[in-house]
């Protein structure tokens, strides 16, 4: 018990640094969206604060599996470059004895996602994309300063955007129609929209007409006001759920009921293979990455992360690639789901009797 506390005591410390790592690059994305959600979009705090908390379980289910997979490589690497290992072999301990409890640690994290990823990452999304939901449908219409919004045959651009005000300044509009064009501008300018329609009123602007004859005339207009209608798409008030918002238990539902209507089953079977399998990954990648550690004794953290990216790369790559084929039903997904598991464990295996052999 002294030896597992021992390893468990270096094994923890850099599961928990990759699991901060690796969460927040994958997170990055989000609080940038969050970040516009507070100062741009006037969401208050802890409702932003419930969105960004609602959509991390679905960045844990990836970034768990890659903290272990560091962890494995740089506690071991460590302990083979202090020749802590071969202390512990001339003691008289079997390789079983010393590589047990990060492995146990390794299964105990799998059994734990397995609930995580079918039942609790589901809700939380289902959750997640509720809310946004009912956001866009309190402002559907998402005007950023210095940047195109295009609306059916319409550009607008505006060089600053008040929102506190409804207020537009440095207004450019661009309108296309089958037999002219039109550019508006406007120093300053007011909007007004819901859920069907923007309302935009411009003030002491200029209009240039441009027809698609060259023969015909060229129109210059000034004027004081300006208002213009256009139609916008309604959001639906009941959205679609996606696949990823079902539970396991939802998605086994609706796959058999599909099979019963002969229906296509790839996304369903795809993702619920997927739940399971990202489950397994911590065990499956702690079996590639405890041996290939004690193999990576020299260089330090360096090598250990630059070995990290390597494994996890190819493993996701083989992961997508095997989604892909699944949701096209050109291979069982049971198969195509589980193979990066399984070019994971074989290699694993492999580099273990390997260094079992020396």
């Amino acid at each position: 018990m002294i030896l597992a506390r021992y390893l468990l005591a270096q094994f923890i410390p850099p599961f928990l640094f990759g699991l901060s790592l690796f969460s927040g690059v994958l997170l990055l994305d989000k609080i940038f969206d969050l970040i516009d959600l507070l100062i741009n979009k006037g969401v208050p705090l802890a409702l932003s604060a419930k969105i960004f908390t609602l959509f991390l379980p679905t960045v844990l289910s990836l970034s768990v599996p890659m903290s272990v997979l560091l962890a494995c490589l740089l506690t071991f690497g460590r302990l083979s470059e202090d020749n802590e290992i071969l202390a512990l072999r001339s003691s008289g301990l079997s390789f079983r004895q010393i590589l047990w409890p990060p492995l146990l640690f390794a299964a105990l994290v799998t059994v734990a996602l397995v609930p995580f990823n079918t039942q609790l990452a589901p809700r939380a999304m289902g959750q997640f994309r509720s809310i946004h939901h009912q956001i866009v449908k309190m402002d559907p219409l998402q005007i950023e300063p210095k940047q195109f919004v295009s609306l059916r045959n319409i550009r607008l651009y505006a060089g600053e955007v008040i929102r506190e005000k409804k207020l537009l300044k440095n207004v450019w509009l661009y309108r296309l129609f089958p037999d002219y064009s039109e550019r508006v501008y406007a120093p300053t300018g007011k909007w007004d929209s819901d859920d069907r329609q923007l309302n935009l009123t411009l003030i002491n602007g200029q209009i240039e007409r441009f027809p698609r004859n060259p023969a015909d005339d060229f129109l210059h207009i000034a004027y004081k006001t300006y208002g213009v209608t256009v139609p916008l798409m309604t959001a639906p008030d009941a959205r679609s759920r996606n696949w990823r918002e079902h539970t396991s238990v939802e998605l086994r539902r609706e796959w058999r009921q599909r099979t019963l209507l002969q229906s296509p089953t790839g996304e369903i079977r795809s993702e619920y293979h997927l739940r399971y399998a990202i489950a397994f990954a911590p065990l499956a990648l702690a079996l590639v990455g405890v041996p290939l550690g004690m193999t990576l004794e020299r260089g330090g953290r360096g090598v250990g992360f630059s070995a990290a990216v390597g494994v996890l790369f190819v493993y996701y790559l083989l992961l997508v690639m095997g989604m892909n084929l699944a949701e096209k039903e050109k291979i069982p997904p049971l198969a195509a789901l589980w193979m990066a598991n399984g070019v994971a464990t074989v290699a694993g295996l492999i580099l273990f009797r390997r260094r079992l052999s020396t």
